[in-house]
């Protein structure tokens, strides 16, 4: 009896060793990453729907990143990416010589590519504008009666789409005169009038509306006026208290009296709503503004979607290019514009070209030349590359134009800039993939081969001594190299969260665990000597408690050694003394 006893014991005892001095490492631990590599983005309204599909596709490779984004106006986005805030930036309005200035004083330098062909359309609604026959407005030179009597039952809808050039625009952006009942909208809409009839306007004018944040929508709105009416304009202002007639367009509107709302989504809103922007009322004389193409086509495709009784009088205007052709920002006419002077903004409204949009101009994609890790660095030029190729297929069905085949080009070279920059400032290694696989779905890309970037090994964290208070976090943090991926960008946000590595740098430190990574920087299934410090770190931080031999190793073992034999002895006790009373 005494003898099984002892033997149970020494059992006891071997598998209390054996658990404390084990390597204690999680079999999904070790593992390669799948978290995806997280890119934080600032994008204008009318870019997100042409991006969406781009995104998502990013996630369907077999190395998947994210796009994480906040909608805003090109003004704060470009503040942001300059900032630091953000690792990549939409803007149709190209960045000032003081933010490229600041841009290479930081050292991370810019590259940016054409991503989008972009079309503003004037959009509102009015009460339906009536036409009333000429005849009845003869009168009898002896009586002073008209010579023929005329009802309510005469007059006929307008059907004709509306014209608004820019001297109409004037009247009611900057002047806030009835634009309906102006001179220049009457001469506009006189050739598209059907013979006999004259327009019966509504008593009030339309609201004017524009965006309160700063946006290109502004500035190339007040740019258009400008181009096409410019003494107007300039009249206009110089009667407008707090006005400057000198003010050059720029994203902040002009005028400080007129109604603003916050972003596209606000202004679109407000005018499917039939609302009077400035009271957030009915608006008898309809609202005025400008929005993206697809914004204003979901918007009438939504509202003739409504019974009749709740639908408003939408309008979709056409404007007058440098040809005198009036057009609406159809994909063609968007396409043609942005063809003209090199993809300059507005350049139908002063090149004479039949077909083009004179309110178009083209978006592009800013990304540092240096920060970015060796995977962000692949992240970014795959969202490009996927959105100058097969979101281009996508573009008309969005109302967007097309960028030309030498932006494309343009786009793809920068794509690979961006790889390559980021990749030497990161001390990676450029490689070469025939379809931009692993970081796209194999075969989507057609547009090969294009460059991408395998991050550097990282070497082994140091093995904490017995001097070292710390619980972990330090160790194995600075030592994985986290300051050689670029992470000093100025971005304050990290991802993966504080109390663990973000997913590319422990992706590195099991890469260098397993002791190969394929062309993209992931690691491969191979190797069987990984390094128990690097992966041993990496899942101390994601372990409610510390692993035996991650902190004070000499201390903590031996005292979970004691606290296991006192717990064995404890229950050896209770149970002896319960058979010795049995």
């Amino acid at each position: 009896m005494r003898r099984r006893t002892l033997v149970l014991r020494l059992a006891v005892a071997a598998v209390a060793v054996a658990w404390v001095f084990m390597p204690v490492v999680a079999p999904a631990q070790t593992a390669a990453t799948t978290d995806p590599v997280v890119l934080s983005a600032r994008l204008p309204a009318e870019f997100v729907p042409a991006s969406l599909a781009n995104i998502q596709q990013l996630d369907t490779a077999t190395r998947t990143s994210t796009i994480e984004y906040i909608v805003s106006g090109t003004e704060d986005a470009r503040s942001a990416f300059v900032a630091g805030e953000v690792d990549l930036m939409v803007s149709g309005i190209d960045l000032s010589d003081a933010q490229r200035a600041a841009l290479q004083q930081s050292g991370r330098g810019l590259i940016s590519a054409p991503v989008q062909a972009v079309g503003l359309e004037v959009f509102g609604f009015v009460p339906q504008i009536g036409l009333f026959p000429t005849r009845c407005d003869e009168i009898d030179e002896q009586t002073g009666e008209p010579l023929v009597e005329c009802t309510q039952a005469d007059r006929i809808p307008l059907e004709a789409d509306l014209r608004l050039g820019g001297e109409s625009l004037v009247e009611s952006f900057y002047v806030g005169n009835n634009v309906w009942n102006s001179s220049s909208f009457v001469r506009d809409m006189g050739p598209v009038l059907p013979a006999g009839y004259r327009l019966v306007p509504p008593i009030r004018g339309a609201r004017p509306l524009v965006r309160s944040d700063g946006d290109a929508f502004n500035q190339y709105l007040d740019a258009y006026v400008a181009i096409t009416a410019g003494p107007q304009r300039r009249a206009a202002l110089a009667a407008t208290p707090g006005s400057d007639p000198n003010d050059v367009p720029s994203e902040t509107w002009p005028g400080f009296l007129t109604p603003s709302r916050q972003g596209m989504d606000n202004v679109v809103s407000t005018i499917a709503g039939g609302l009077d922007p400035a009271g957030s009322e009915v608006a008898l004389g309809g609202t005025i503004s400008a929005a993206a193409t697809g914004s204003a086509a979901e918007a009438v495709a939504l509202n003739a979607a409504k019974p009749p009784s709740e639908r408003i009088p939408l309008f979709r205007a056409k404007v007058q290019n440098a040809a005198g052709e009036w057009l609406s920002p159809t994909p063609d006419a968007i396409t043609a514009a942005v063809a003209l002077d090199g993809g300059k903004p507005l350049a139908a409204a002063t090149n004479p070209v039949k077909g083009a949009y004179p309110i178009a101009w083209v978006n592009r994609a800013y990304a540092p030349a240096s920060g970015l890790t060796a995977d962000e660095a692949n992240a970014a030029a795959s969202f490009i590359r996927l959105q100058v190729t097969a979101g281009q297929g996508r573009a008309a069905s969005l109302s967007d134009g097309r960028i030309t085949s030498a932006m494309v080009a343009e786009a793809l070279a920068a794509a690979d800039r961006i790889v390559e920059s980021n990749c030497a400032a990161a001390k990676g290694t450029v490689t070469t993939s025939a379809d931009g696989a692993p970081w796209l779905p194999a075969g989507v890309l057609t547009a090969g081969p294009v460059k991408l970037c395998t991050g550097p090994a990282t070497p082994e964290p140091e093995v904490p001594t017995e001097s070292g208070t710390d619980t972990g976090f330090d160790t194995g943090f600075v030592d994985t190299g986290f300051s050689d991926v670029g992470f000093d960008t100025g971005v304050t946000d990290i991802p993966a969260g504080f109390d663990e590595l973000p997913a590319e740098v422990a992706g590195e430190q099991l890469t260098a665990a397993a002791g190969s990574a394929d062309s993209a920087g992931s690691a491969s299934s191979g190797g069987s000597g990984a390094s128990a410090g690097a992966i041993g770190a990496t899942v101390s931080r994601k372990m409610p408690l510390p692993i035996p031999g991650q902190s004070l190793p000499p201390l903590d073992r031996a005292v979970t050694l004691g606290l296991g034999a006192l717990f064995a002895m404890v229950v050896w006790k209770l149970y002896d003394r319960r058979t010795s009373f049995g």
